[in-house]
């Protein structure tokens, strides 16, 4: 009979009164397969005994275990979920405020520049229309000057002198009055620029109210999801949150730092003074435009030459309106720069905590 050389590993499952043992591999050595005691009683190897109802009750306790991690998660990942949905609704509602901030910034800037020209052109015209009625007087005071020379020859040149000296107030006071028209005229841009810049100012002031109000509210929504998001997780294992939980959480939290809340009234009131200094601003041009008329027809030579009592009282009453429009124009240019100026103080109010918002939102 042919030899044969069997090899065997076997494990072998000693089973007695329900007890189960778990019994060592067999070496295997040059010279085959060394035999291994199987009396319990004089094993040199120490069994750990295990029930079936223990193994079982291992088992359940592990599925059971890994069912709560499960669970878990997916209370996390819903509650994680929640929360990135209320940041991304802050971050559409925030996002651009600190960019309209500074137009509204750039559009008070321009007001209160355009409106101080203003207020520069109209106050030289009404100074420029103060000398020239002064002006006005001595021409009337010479003109009226009586000859006091005896002889035919110091009378010609006296009268000369007088004429002389009613040329020169002639010349200065025409002088003046286009200075004072060119003034007016000019001030009629710097008043429309203020206008414009106003305007602007209180539409965007309007629309950037809003939007505050939108973000203040997206920042409450986000602040309460995050409060909700750690009473959720107050019970579970924090260790088990995971790196986008915490991500997510982490986020919310930067948001709610840097995202304090905007100023509303604040930003009403910056509306308001944008919508007065266009009021201003629109009479000022509305004056300006008269003003420049009125002054250029009291220079004109129809009127100045008109000696006449009533053309001469007409000149007087041009002049003086002249004078009192750029005295109204001056007014209405400094109550525009005054209230651009304060609004841009008040737009800087917001910008700082719009600049920290805008970073954290990122």
């Amino acid at each position: 009979m042919k030899k044969v050389s069997v090899i065997t590993l076997t494990l072998v499952m000693l089973i007695s009164n329900g007890v189960v043992y778990s019994a060592p591999r067999k070496k295997r050595n040059s010279g085959g397969i060394t035999p291994t005691a199987t009396s319990t009683t004089t094993s040199t190897n120490t069994l750990t005994p295990i029930t079936i109802e223990e193994l079982e009750t291992k088992k359940e306790m592990e599925e059971l275990e890994i069912g709560e991690i499960i669970e878990g998660q997916t209370v996390i990942g819903e509650i994680s979920s929640n929360l990135q949905e209320k940041i991304n609704s802050a971050k559409n509602s925030c996002s651009g405020i600190k960019k309209d901030l500074d137009l509204l910034f750039g559009l008070n800037i321009a007001t209160t520049v355009s409106s101080g020209l203003g207020t520069l052109a109209s106050g030289g015209a009404l100074v420029t229309g103060i000398m020239k009625a002064k002006t006005d007087k001595d021409i009337e005071a010479i003109s009226k000057k009586p000859v006091s020379s005896l002889t035919l020859e110091e009378m010609k040149a006296e009268l000369e002198s007088i004429k002389t000296e009613l040329e020169e107030a002639e010349k200065k006071s025409k002088t003046l009055g286009n200075v004072r028209t060119g003034l007016m005229a000019g001030s009629i841009a710097t008043s429309a620029t203020s206008l414009g810049t106003s305007i602007a100012s209180s539409v965007n002031a309007k629309k950037l109210a809003e939007k505050m109000k939108e973000c203040n509210k997206s920042i409450a929504n986000l602040k309460t999801a995050r409060e909700q998001f750690l009473s959720d997780i107050d019970d579970l294992d924090v260790k088990k949150l995971g790196t986008s939980a915490s991500s997510v959480l982490m986020k919310a939290d930067d948001i709610v730092t840097a995202c304090k809340g905007y100023n509303n009234d604040n930003i009403k009131q910056v509306q308001n003074m944008s919508t007065a200094s266009a009021v201003s601003s629109s009479v000022g041009t509305a004056v300006d435009i008269a003003g420049t008329i009125t002054s250029a027809l009291a220079n004109s030579t129809k009127v100045r030459n008109d000696n006449s009592e009533d053309g001469v009282k007409k000149e007087k009453n041009l002049n003086l309106t002249s004078n009192i429009m750029a005295g109204v124009s001056t007014a209405t240019s400094g109550t525009s720069t005054v209230l651009s100026a304060i609004s841009i103080a008040k737009a800087k109010e917001d910008s700082d905590m719009a600049q920290k918002c805008e970073e954290a939102l990122k």
